[in-house]
């Protein structure tokens, strides 16, 4: 493995009964990267980040994050060495507020007095804009604040990685730009893996993309190389 690959994947597969929803997929990020994970619906993009996250089980192939198989590791152990994700649904505690929400979620790998943990809390929340509603109840907050909440939860628990699945479904114009500032802000401490329907979103923050239909990567690049690629307008981009 390249010893610049913060994770990887090799001929990894999945089926589910007769479909297979995830074929044979190679696939590499290097540490620091900003990758952008596009495909039409059903092309095999959710299933492929829960194989890497360990929401389900892979029928076939092998993954490696931080130089270590991880192939067979439960979800909790691949959070525990680094890998943080939210998803398509949001995943918070609704009835506990901001502020303990985000201290909940940074106390799984933080080393430190109680004093620090709060502060470190806070700045999480004012990182994402969130602060002024630290107290508010999280299952009363619009879903756009939601959304950020839960990603303020996988930025409280210092990953190596942080995998966003639509992070910016349901967000507004003005939120979806304080979303871009934030990634390019954090990029500099953790690895990112979008996987987006927001084009403009995708060709603003990628540094290379990665294309997937019918559960097999047809395309990397830049996001000029992909703008410009034939099978991917065919597939995706509508050309």
């Amino acid at each position: 493995m390249d010893t610049m690959n913060l994770l990887e994947t090799q001929k990894l597969t999945r089926h589910f009964g007769g479909i297979t929803a995830v074929d044979d997929v190679n696939f590499s990020l290097k540490d620091g990267e900003i990758r952008a994970l596009i495909g039409p619906n059903g092309a095999g993009k959710t299933t492929f980040v829960s194989l890497v996250t360990g929401r389900i089980e892979a029928s076939s192939g092998r993954i490696s994050f931080a130089h270590e198989d991880i192939t067979h590791l439960p979800a909790h152990k691949r959070i525990a060495r680094g890998m943080g994700y939210t998803f398509q649904i949001t995943s918070i505690f609704p009835d506990l507020d901001c502020f303990e929400n985000v201290h909940l979620a940074a106390q799984r790998n933080f080393e430190g007095p109680a004093r620090k943990l709060y502060s470190f809390t806070r700045m999480i929340l004012e990182q994402v804009g969130l602060n002024t509603y630290r107290t508010d109840i999280a299952g009363d907050l619009a879903y756009g604040h939601q959304r950020l909440l839960e990603i303020a939860m996988g930025l409280a628990q210092r990953p190596k990685l942080l995998i966003l699945d639509e992070p910016t479904q349901g967000l507004a114009g003005g939120e979806i730009k304080d979303f871009m500032h934030l990634i390019r802000e954090v990029s500099d401490r953790t690895t990112i893996l979008l996987i987006e329907h927001n084009m403009d979103v995708v060709m603003s923050l990628a540094e290379k993309i990665t294309v997937m239909d019918q559960g097999k990567i047809i395309a990397e690049g830049t996001p000029e190389e992909i703008q410009a690629n034939e099978a991917v307008q065919t597939a995706y981009l509508g050309g």
